[in-house]
């Protein structure tokens, strides 16, 4: 094979290794938070929570609504209040227990994104409907009308942004 080729090989294995820049993105994260997540680990479990907490910080600061995964400390009082003598399977009603004492409204989290996009779907035609009703001349103008052109165009700017 001459060098082109083989370099032209090359990169579409590459390409198969990382397909999306998301993907380099949350491994450069991972790197970065390598040592308050990941250092101290000392077992498997901890290594999968470490992740899971990571993945969450990852989605977070990109702006993303999630669920926030409880901490260890957490689900272990949890766990201790529903199963108290440890042995033994869980019951659907400790479960249940368990479930209600982690799942909470502040579990759930909006990333900036999230937060612009409902301001902008909202925002736009509610300022639209505002300002066509102080600004005179415009009354002659249909709310069925200035609602939707509203709202369809904070969607278009939405997908121009790539905020969709």
């Amino acid at each position: 094979m001459a060098g082109g080729e083989e370099q032209k090989e090359e990169k579409k294995d590459e390409k198969k290794v990382h397909k999306s820049s998301d993907a380099d993105a949350l491994i450069a994260f991972m790197k970065k938070h390598y040592d308050d997540r990941v250092k101290e680990v000392r077992d498997f479990d901890e290594f999968y929570h470490a992740i899971y907490e990571l993945i969450e910080m990852f989605c977070e600061s990109r702006g993303q609504l999630q669920y926030r995964i409880p901490s260890k400390e957490e689900l272990k009082k949890q766990y201790e209040k529903a199963h108290p003598w440890g042995s033994g399977n869980l019951t659907p009603e400790q479960f249940e227990k368990i479930a209600t004492g982690i799942l909470r409204m502040d579990s759930f989290t909006f990333g900036k994104a999230a937060v612009d996009i409902l301001v902008v779907l909202f925002g736009v035609p509610v300022c639209a409907l505002l300002t066509k009703r102080i600004i005179p001349g415009l009354k002659a103008i249909s709310d069925d009308i200035v609602i939707p052109a509203a709202t369809s165009g904070a969607v278009v700017y939405l997908a121009k942004s790539n905020k969709l």
